[in-house]
């Protein structure tokens, strides 16, 4: 989400104030998970997958280390590429590798940023120095995964060259390896990760033709959610850096696991020499550079460093942010806040709300944010924002952002949608009186009994039968009040009657049954009752009516 701010801020202060409330507002939005699905697609040593289904390779021991340390459960989903990628659309698994960071950029996919592993393509052949650049591909057949990334990138070369090549297509890397040593193609393209002494029945070498070299990382669903996936992001960036800051770490024993010191790559003169011409152009430029930059590196570094911290925070942040001047005209509004109110920031900034909106009626708003300045202290409201297809709900706060002596102080606010949370709550509201009305309404008597056999709620018609008012029955044991008695002036046991089974034992019942009135007297009474879940106790619905009265 690149974007640029145009106006300068003197002061950093305003920075750290931002980067504190907008991390209190993004803390309390819960993101979690019980388990981790992971998508893992054929890549050996980088990742393989055996034909009983059992899941390896590089990536997945590093992963098995970060989650041991995060108390991460993590779930592996064997798939090949196209599936992979289509799960982790949809959302049925939350992350996917190995991938390379320019295909995670061109689906527009959350992605770690520190690499697992540098890979890229190179050709293998059957004949030694046979191929020794791209241009003696010329005339040639080379044979390629159809799903191999470099696969795209060597075509591409072929193509803006001029280099006349056939490419054939297959589906695994064994019969690329097949194809090139039984003779019917000149070459053939792997990743540099592949390991050619696990296949030894093909006397294959590689050559000095490399391309396209892929940073490998991990890709997140966008149907996690931003806030789940800039927390793993964080967390999986943390461990690849501390592990590969130690020479002696884990990291690098399972590389030499994986990848031992087989993948020694001969790297061809022509390549030297374009190193060595990009490092004396690097030279060059860096003296030029060294040069200009104490003239400008004080200023240049503040509006880099501003840049750098307010793209990170508008990357994650969810809702709305907006920066004004003390006397009210607009600093800065996010990408969030442009889309919500249909104004792009060059429409904004310079202005005030008067001049935007001048149809609006925006007293309060700007009331609420004379008060931050006068009492220098956050001010939170709940508005309603009824300009766009229907009203939606607003959680704002607004704060003052306190500059150096002699500085004006500016006003900060952030805000996030809480329409959706205000429309359930008044559906529920809707549906508890509904279902109130209906208790009120019908004659036979309705309870409700939670898992300790007490009375959690009765309707009027109850209450007529049996005699009691709603303060003497709920809270209280039903049996003790109303079943406490047989006919023979015996003690009814608890747990011989109907109601005790459906709310222990989830079983439902139907019985003539006999309560007393709270005057004493004896009621004969048609019972149903049916278990319903209430927690870790089941409870139960308790309907009756009223028989007859026994003297």
């Amino acid at each position: 989400m690149g974007w640029c701010v145009k106006r300068s801020i003197k002061n950093r202060n305003y920075l750290k104030v931002w980067a504190f409330l907008i991390t209190t507002v993004l803390t309390s939005i819960a993101s979690a998970g019980d388990a981790l699905r992971v998508g893992i697609h054929d890549k050996p040593p980088l990742t393989q997958i055996a034909a009983n289904g059992q899941i390896t390779g590089f990536i997945v021991d590093v992963l098995n280390l970060i989650a041991a340390e995060e108390g991460w459960e993590i779930e592996y989903v064997p798939c090949n590429w196209d599936q992979c990628n289509q799960m982790l659309t949809l959302g049925e698994i939350e992350m996917l590798s190995p991938i390379s960071s320019n295909e995670a950029k061109q689906r527009r996919l959350d992605y770690n940023r520190e690499s697992l592993y540098v890979n890229w393509g190179q050709i293998v052949m059957a004949g030694k120095d046979a191929i020794k650049s791209p241009l003696d591909l010329a005339g040639k057949t080379v044979v390629a995964l159809s799903s191999d990334p470099h696969f795209a990138d060597l075509k591409e070369l072929a193509e803006r060259f001029d280099i006349r090549v056939r490419f054939l297509e297959v589906s695994d890397y064994e019969s690329v390896l097949a194809w090139v040593d039984h003779g019917p193609v000149d070459a053939g393209l792997i990743p540099r990760s592949f390991d050619l002494g696990g296949f030894q029945q093909y006397p294959l070498i590689k050559s000095s033709v490399i391309f396209n070299p892929a940073e490998i990382r991990i890709a997140l669903s966008p149907l996690n959610g931003q806030i789940p996936n800039a927390k793993r992001i964080q967390r999986l960036d943390y461990h690849l850096t501390r592990m590969k800051g130690d020479r002696d770490s884990a990291f690098y024993q399972l590389q030499e696991k994986w990848f031992g010191n087989t993948a020694v790559v001969e790297i061809p003169e022509w390549l030297l020499w374009v190193m060595l011409f990009l490092l004396l152009l690097m030279a060059m430029l860096a003296a030029g550079v060294l040069l200009l930059r104490r003239q400008v590196r004080l200023k240049t570094g503040e509006i880099h460093e501003m840049n750098g911290r307010f793209t990170s925070f508008m990357q994650n942040l969810p809702g709305i942010a907006y920066m004004k001047s003390a006397t009210g005209q607009y600093l800065f509004v996010n990408p969030v806040w442009e889309t919500t109110n249909h104004l792009p920031e060059s429409q904004v900034i310079g202005r005030q709300s008067a001049e935007i909106w001048p149809e609006r009626d925006l007293e309060s708003r700007e009331q609420d944010e004379r008060k931050v300045l006068v009492e220098g202290k956050p001010v939170e409201t709940t508005e309603v924002h009824p300009w766009g297809k229907r009203p939606s709900y607003w959680r704002m706060i607004r704060f003052p952002i306190i500059g150096l002596p002699g500085e004006e102080t500016l006003v900060g606010g952030i805000g996030l949608d809480v329409t959706d949370q205000k429309e359930t709550a008044r559906e529920l509201t809707h549906l508890h009186h509904q279902q109130q009305l209906l208790l009120e309404s019908v004659g036979d008597g309705i309870c409700g009994i939670n898992g300790m056999g007490r009375c959690t709620f009765v309707n009027p018609a109850a209450l007529e039968i049996l005699g009691y008012s709603r303060e003497e029955l709920i809270g209280h044991k039903f049996h003790d009040l109303i079943q406490h008695t047989r006919h023979d002036n015996q003690p009814n046991p608890e747990k011989e009657s109907a109601l005790y089974a459906a709310y222990r034992n989830g079983q439902r019942g139907d019985e003539i049954g006999l309560f007393w009135h709270a005057d004493g007297e004896a009621l004969t009474v048609e019972l149903s009752v049916y278990p319903i879940a209430n927690g870790e106790l089941p409870g139960a619905v308790l309907i009756f009516r009223k028989q007859r009265i026994v003297a």
